[in-house]
């Protein structure tokens, strides 16, 4: 057993091409220490300030806190942003990202500042404040939309009108959340009516979104009531429960994106570790169902890609099943819904008993297991 085990440690050192197999229904957000800001020249002032702002931005989409920006405890952090960076480029702004509202005597930004930030600095300074970081695998979203306008009721066509649709990708992408809209083709029209989601009946809405495998659906309900004042209705679907909650603005573009702002707040709450008081734990994460080698560097792969494990470790490799020691931020709750999250793997038993590992360390024999099955 030893001797299988040493190979599947050497063959994890090297696996990262491996990495491209995985499949999940959750979604690996790539650019979540990314940010792009305008700014006038390559000054070195303007850039300073661009960074700090692409700070805030980066900060916003790793917790999924859009607020932590303002926090005052947070002001040295910021002020240092210039310490995270890894790298920069700038790039022209074209006609379409250029402001048209700027005033044509002053000089408005004439370009794009694209700011990359060390993703292990980043996190161990939000760690050592508290704060917790949401990791890169995100529910995917599949977003309905009904609008009211003049006593008529109709499901949203995102051909139709690309500025809602820009709006609302812009909004999923400051905030790292995977969007997908649907297609509105026969099969949609034949499934969903626009009297099933302004009566918000779960059945329909849940079986005409089946064939885009999202994680969770998110359905606006968008309502001129006179003037340009907009009211929107909203409900979350997730796998165990709905949400439910309502945005206002002035305008159909602000009412929708304010709605979906609200949408990530709820999912961050949920996926990302809010009890950090809890500390690190030690929780032993046992996978059954392998048939190939391959497997094991799968499971291995995703669980290192959840922003709640702070360290994986391999504990016990056999036949049919893996074990690992994670060094775990949040809580056993918090990775849980994690690993649940992504669709790759499956509860093989419930059970909260702490078991004996395969260790004769303290901190190993505390450990509390997660027993998981791979999703065939």
């Amino acid at each position: 057993m030893t001797g299988f085990k040493q190979i599947l440690v050497s063959l994890f050192a090297v696996s990262g091409w491996l990495g491209a197999t995985l499949h999940t229904q959750a979604e690996t957000v790539t650019d979540l220490y990314v940010a792009e800001v305008p700014v006038t020249g390559q000054g070195d002032k303007a850039r300073r300030v661009g960074i700090t702002k692409a700070f805030g931005m980066v900060l916003v989409k790793v917790t999924g806190e859009r607020r932590l920006p303002l926090r005052g405890e947070l002001n040295k952090l910021v002020t240092r942003a210039n310490s995270y960076v890894q790298q920069y480029s700038y790039r022209f702004l074209n006609a379409s990202e250029a402001d048209t509202d700027a005033d044509a005597e002053t000089a408005g930004p004439d370009r794009l500042l694209k700011v990359r930030f060390d993703e292990q600095a980043v996190n161990r300074q939000l760690r050592q404040h508290g704060i917790p970081v949401w990791g890169s695998s995100r529910p995917t979203t599949l977003i309905w939309l009904g609008i009211e306008q003049q006593g008529r009721r109709t499901l949203y066509r995102w051909e139709s009108a690309q500025g809602l649709s820009a709006v609302l990708r812009q909004t999923a992408r400051a905030r790292g959340l995977p969007v997908v809209f649907p297609l509105m083709d026969l099969e949609d029209s034949s499934r969903l009516q626009a009297s099933d989601v302004w009566g918000s009946f779960e059945e329909p809405i849940r079986r005409a979104s089946d064939r885009y495998l999202p994680d969770v659906i998110l359905v606006g309900r968008l309502r001129k009531r006179g003037g340009s004042d907009w009211l929107g209705h909203w409900s979350l679907y997730q796998p165990d429960a709905v949400d439910s909650w309502q945005s206002r603005s002035s305008s159909r573009h602000g009412v929708a994106a304010e709605g979906l702002q609200q949408a990530v707040d709820r999912l961050a709450e949920r996926f990302a570790p809010r009890y950090v008081e809890q500390g690190f734990s030690n929780l032993r994460i046992r996978v059954s169902g392998l048939d190939h080698l391959g497997d094991y560097i799968l499971v291995q792969e995703y669980l290192q890609s959840l922003g709640l494990i702070e360290q994986l470790n391999l504990l016990a490799a056999h036949p049919a099943s893996i074990s690992f020691i994670a060094r775990v931020q949040g809580g056993r709750e918090a990775l849980q819904k994690g690993i649940m999250l992504g669709g790759v793997l499956e509860p093989a038993v419930s059970s909260d008993a702490v078991v004996r590992a395969d260790s004769t360390s303290p901190q190993i024999m505390d450990a509390e297991s997660l027993e998981f099955r791979l999703r065939q």
